[in-house]
């Protein structure tokens, strides 16, 4: 607001005075000093006093006492500054009344700016000021009746924001309060459930619905609240109408918190629930005995209903089996301890009889007097049968019905015990049904169990009905046979077995053909106890497997030499990665007509401090066989990584490592999620990677290995099928998966000079894959003929010991910095 400026002349300050006198307000005028010199004629009369007085006295002399120093210290605060500014205070007017001034105090300046006093002009807001304080009084008695209410009380906007609530509401939704002023109802912050406990969208709520439209609505409505607790609440949401400073509507919501209520009657609900539809006879009487009530299930198991049974008491199921003593013993049990629990036999309406599992249990009320007996009970007739067939499976395979490995120790240890003191020999086959993995995997379980079915009826056609057939377990079996005059005689039965096995079964309209690796153990030369011979016939069995498979062998020491030697070697594969013992070395794949490197392949090694130098096949079979693969190949995997990355940060590598990966890992391993893992951890992109599968993998076909495959290549790694040509090979499997390249195995390039049909092989397969737009690769080239050959043949690359050994990762410096073979290493025949 702008100062007031005093006009030149003095007839137009006259003027303006005169103008003041007719101002409904109480106007006055101060000079510089802060002196009163005018107050016009509405301020007199208001005041009662005379201008001699006014002025004279000024009209500080009317303020409250309260009041007084309060308006001093502003009016002297204000002097000489350029400003207006407001004062509220109390004025006594003539009739001796105090009354509310909102006094409007505005600078007076001269034409050339310079300060010479105030003007005020004074406006009576007594009754605006007392209805302000009603209704202030009135708020506060409507937030303390709010604050003290057991039900929450919100206000919301249309767009759900809430404007007003009580302490109740705070805790009924576990907000705070300052939660509570920013929350939305569409934020999400809560969750609301119907009745059956159902989400439902905030839209669905009785506070939004009366907000809409503009009709009361209220109901049951749960919610899970920001902690995650659930409460139940009986809410009633009413719109007020808009008023006309407001054109929203708003919803005041009333929220009772029905949560106990809610689980009471639930809990009673559940408890008639249970008692009306449990599987077990529940019967309810008085302390006397006298039936009060029963469930269906009673009906059921006795035959009885229910207005038979009420009014009588349990004795009307007593079979007269059990005498006076057992029931005796039962009730003082039920006495001492409140509750019993066993077995009784009873009897239904029609006469019969069956076992029952019967508990009693005394209900007590506050004072420990026992108002009822509550029995629970149950025919246990096909429970006592299934405890018979549990008895029979514990000795017993359930698939094929054969005695199981404990029965067959029980067995085992009786015919070694007859055996010695007869002075007889006895044999142990342990049988292994070759390759039953593939068949299990290629035609499912279920063909593979009527196999096992199969082989388990023709074993129990070989032997006597003395001797013991058992099955142990996936595809072993267990042959004990008692009264073995010569060795011959196991040999005989041994030969019997194969020769009934050659025949082919016939499952689900398929031939499959099958046969035994069979190891045999004789008492008393190869043991004389269960646990020796059980050993060194399954050693017998895998140097029967070693020698063929489809035969059998007798054990001898020279058998358990080579199993220890096997074991101290799984020792110490264990113990290769804590020692430090492994290594990776990197045979470069070179562009078999420039010589420019195009890949490294990782090969393990294993320096072992108790063994010696391992030969990689030997001990990644070995790691396959023990379980240790997995661990082994996530080994590799990382060491890769590192190694890659490292020679990145070096400016070395330009070109991707290859990795091997065993069929088991690739199953058994979360492949995909070990990869992004290790990428991420060495910041390295897949492209740097690249993975070689087996044919024999992708022959296990499936939506799982596509799925995998797809994933893999999603992480940007290369895929490539190793040894190429080994295997069982399908050439459809290289349209269905996504693969970048082929590797011929080194067991196609090593003879191609001195075999033309060799060759006629490797250049159908380079066709191959140049015909499928894949990059093929020669492994084990040695010689600089075979480079000759592959050049004209092809074939984009090649590794070998024609170019160069596997290395070191420290000796590939030079070799990854030159990014090429040196000339020497290509030999005559380089381009």
């Amino acid at each position: 607001m702008p100062p007031f400026i005093v006009p030149e002349r003095p007839e137009a300050w006259a003027n303006a005075f005169a103008l003041f006198e007719h101002f409904p307000t109480l106007v006055w005028h101060a000079d510089q000093h802060g002196n009163f010199v005018y107050s016009n004629q509405t301020w007199l009369e208001f005041t009662g006093s005379k201008v001699s007085a006014a002025l004279k006295q000024h009209w500080l002399q009317h303020l409250h006492p309260d009041d007084l120093e309060y308006c001093e210290q502003q009016l002297r605060r204000h002097l000489g500054h350029p400003h207006s500014f407001e004062l509220e205070y109390r004025l006594r007017r003539r009739d001796g009344e105090y009354r509310w001034i909102l006094d409007t105090i505005r600078p007076i300046s001269t034409a050339e700016g310079q300060f010479c006093g105030h003007i005020g002009s004074g406006l009576d807001i007594t009754d605006r000021r007392n209805t302000e304080a009603e209704l202030q009084e009135r708020e506060t008695r409507m937030r303390t009746l709010l604050a003290g209410m057991g039900e929450g009380v919100l206000m919301r906007n249309p767009q759900g924001r809430v404007l007003m609530h009580n302490a109740a509401a705070e805790e009924i939704y576990g907000m705070s309060a300052a939660e509570m002023r920013s929350w939305n109802i569409f934020d999400g912050d809560i969750i609301y459930l119907n009745e059956d406990g159902a989400i439902i969208p905030p839209e669905q709520t009785p506070s939004v619905q009366a907000l809409r439209t503009g009709t009361p609505q209220r109901g049951t409505i749960g919610l899970i609240r920001p902690d995650g607790e659930r409460r139940w609440l009986w809410v009633n949401a009413i719109p007020l109408p808009a008023p006309d400073a407001h054109p929203e509507r708003t919803v005041v919501t009333t929220v009772a918190d029905i949560t106990a209520r809610r689980d009471n009657e639930e809990q009673l609900r559940l408890a008639l629930t249970v008692f009306r539809h449990s599987v077990e006879a529940i019967v309810v009487t008085d302390a006397n005995q006298r039936i009060l009530s029963v469930n269906q299930a009673f009906t059921e198991v006795t035959g009885y209903g229910a207005h038979e049974a009420i009014g009588q008491t349990p004795r009307l199921l007593k079979s007269g089996t059990h005498d006076q003593t057992f029931y005796d013993a039962m009730w003082r049990d039920i006495a001492a301890n409140g509750f019993w629990q066993g077995e009784v036999q009873d009897r239904r309406k029609n006469g019969s009889l069956y076992p029952s599992a019967l508990s009693i249990s005394a209900v007590r009320d506050q004072s420990g007097k026992v108002t009822h007996y509550v029995a629970v009970f149950s025919d246990i007739t096909e429970r006592k049968a299934a405890e018979t067939r549990i008895s029979y499976l514990a000795q017993h395979d359930p698939l094929t019905g054969l005695p199981n490995r404990s029965l067959l120790k029980d067995r085992l240890d009786q015919a070694l015990a007859s055996a010695q003191r007869q002075d007889n020999r006895i044999a142990l086959l342990f049988l292994d049904l070759d390759r039953f993995k593939t068949i299990n995997d290629s035609l499912g379980h279920m063909v593979g169990d009527r196999l096992l079915q199969g082989v388990a009826l023709r074993l129990t056609s070989c032997v006597r009905e003395t001797d013991t057939v058992s099955r142990q377990g996936g595809d072993e079996f267990l042959i004990v046979l008692t009264n073995v005059s010569e060795p011959d005689d196991a040999a005989r039965v041994a030969e019997k077995i194969l020769e009934l096995l050659s025949p082919p079964f016939d499952l689900e309209g398929q031939r499959i053909s099958t046969s035994f690796s069979i190891g045999i153990a004789l008492y008393p030369e190869d043991g004389d106890n269960a646990e020796s011979l059980l050993r060194n016939a399954d050693t017998a069995m895998y140097h029967a497997k070693e020698n063929g498979r489809n035969t059998y062998r007798f054990f001898d020491e020279r058998m358990n030499a080579h199993a220890l030697e096997r074991l101290q070697q799984e020792n110490a594969l264990r113990q290769a990665l804590e020692n430090q013992e492994l290594s990776l070395y990197y045979q470069p794949q070179v562009d078999t007509h420039s010589g420019r490197i195009i890949g490294l392949e990782a090969l393990l090694r294993w320096h072992s401090t108790e063994l010696g130098e391992m030969g990689s096949r030997n001990f990644v079979t070995l790691a396959e066989e023990c379980g240790m693969i997995v661990a082994l190949g996530r080994w590799v995997l990382a060491q890769a990584c590192e190694q890659a990355r490292h020679w990145q940060e070096q400016g070395l590598l330009t070109v991707p490592i290859s990795v091997n990966l065993s069929v088991l890992q690739f199953l058994r391993d979360d492949i995909v999620g070990c990869l992004q893992n290790l990428l991420e951890h060495f910041g390295l992109e897949g492209r740097w990677i690249d993975l070689e599968l087996t044919e024999s993998l992708l022959l296990e076909s499936g939506p799982d290995i596509r799925n995998t495959l797809v994933a893999l290549k999603g992480l940007g790694v290369g895929l490539a099928i190793d040894d190429f040509g080994t295997g069982h090979s399908n050439l459809a499997i290289l349209k269905r998966y996504p693969i970048d390249r082929i590797k011929i195995d080194r067991s196609f390039i090593c003879s191609l000079d001195e075999d033309p049909d060799q060759a006629e092989l490797v250049h159908a397969m380079i066709q191959l894959g140049h015909n499928l737009h894949l990059q093929v690769v020669a492994e084990g080239v040695d010689s600089p003929e075979q480079l000759a050959f592959l050049r004209r043949e092809g074939c984009q690359g090649a590794q070998g010991y024609a170019f160069c050994p596997p290395l070191p990762a420290g000796a590939m410096h030079a070799l990854l910095r030159a990014q090429c073979l040196p000339a020497s290493l290509l030999g005559e025949h380089q381009p």
